[in-house]
């Protein structure tokens, strides 16, 4: 019994505290919002990119395929 106690006791000053727990709520949110940013803004190129794409490549397709229609018999 005594052994567990004096292991209890040399385990409570690493123990967080009330205050510690706020100031980690308040980094990890500061952090969790520069992430969100980050990945609303990478998202946001990624879609125009791909519009982009789709832009260039579309209209090819569609050419392609009135072209082999009209001109292949």
């Amino acid at each position: 019994m005594e052994t567990r106690l004096t292991r209890l006791e040399a385990l409570i000053p690493t123990l967080a505290t009330r205050e510690d727990l706020a100031r980690l709520e308040t980094r990890m949110s500061a952090s969790i919002g520069r992430v969100e940013t980050t990945l609303h803004s990478e998202m946001s190129k990624l879609t125009w990119r791909i519009m982009a794409l789709l832009a260039g490549l579309l209209p090819s397709l569609f050419a392609a395929a009135v072209y082999v229609t009209k001109y292949t018999n």
